[in-house]
């Protein structure tokens, strides 16, 4: 994957342009950057260890989680702006983030496996066939009985009208940017379609959504909005109706 996915320049978009979104705390906006990431951290059922995340961009979801969650933490993108963005923002001694020409690349890893890869709102983003070489390429980093997460928009609930909208009135056009679309009911088996050894490869844990009505909330109240959305873990909400589907599954 380069850095023109389908006509779409992603090096276009400013270092840091949604870091700074997200870091603001205010606003639906905000809110709705913010809550992608949290939601993921919500969801983790243990502490220590490693994690790599594939398609990192500005580091914010590596910046969010400290030292005692993760202590070695891997973030790489394809997008040098970015990274160099995550390192002088987020870079510590337990936290290092990479640029790569394209998501294959292993020889900086060493070979190296983590307990948890993160996917946030990536795969969207991809061909079928890249899908496909990105998903062998999380199973390749992962130890056995690692974890791998995916996020990425749900089709089945009110994100293609947001969509429409934001590609009328934003500056952002995400008729773009998504090129393979998701929905709540045919995730895992699109994802087995598009990567025919999926489920040799991997045991699904939890599916579920978010981005349903807390976003908007925030427009109200932000403090009143976190609190609601921490309210029920991300591995019991069942509702299939949010606009990010959420997905952890573990390696075999």
């Amino acid at each position: 994957m380069n850095n023109k996915n389908q006509g779409f320049d992603y090096s276009c978009i400013p270092p840091g342009y949604y870091d700074d979104i997200a870091l603001r705390k205010k606003g639906i906006r905000s809110f709705w950057h913010h809550l992608k990431f949290k939601r993921i951290i919500d969801s983790f059922d243990s502490q220590h260890g490693s994690i790599l995340d594939i398609g990192c961009f500005a580091g914010t979801f590596l910046g969010m989680i400290p030292e005692n969650i993760f202590d070695e933490q891997v973030g790489i993108d394809i997008l040098p702006g970015q990274v160099k963005y995550a390192n002088e923002k987020y870079g510590t001694g337990f936290r290092n983030f990479f640029a790569v020409k394209n998501f294959s690349m292993d020889g900086f890893l060493n070979g190296k496996q983590f307990d948890r890869v993160t996917l946030i709102e990536v795969i969207e983003h991809l061909t079928e066939n890249q899908i496909a070489e990105m998903i062998n390429f999380a199973y390749s980093k992962l130890k056995p009985g690692g974890k791998l997460i995916i996020s990425t928009p749900n089709y089945t609930s009110l994100w293609p009208l947001l969509e429409v909208a934001l590609n009328k009135f934003s500056d952002v056009k995400y008729d773009e940017q998504h090129i393979t679309r998701f929905n709540y009911f045919n995730v895992f088996d699109k994802l087995g379609r598009i990567t025919p050894e999926f489920s040799e490869m991997f045991q699904p844990d939890f599916k579920t959504t978010t981005h349903l009505l807390t976003p908007f909330l925030a427009g109200i109240s932000y403090h009143a909005a976190e609190k609601i959305s921490s309210a029920v873990s991300p591995a019991k909400w069942k509702l299939p109706l949010g606009s990010l589907l959420l997905l952890q599954m573990h390696r075999k």
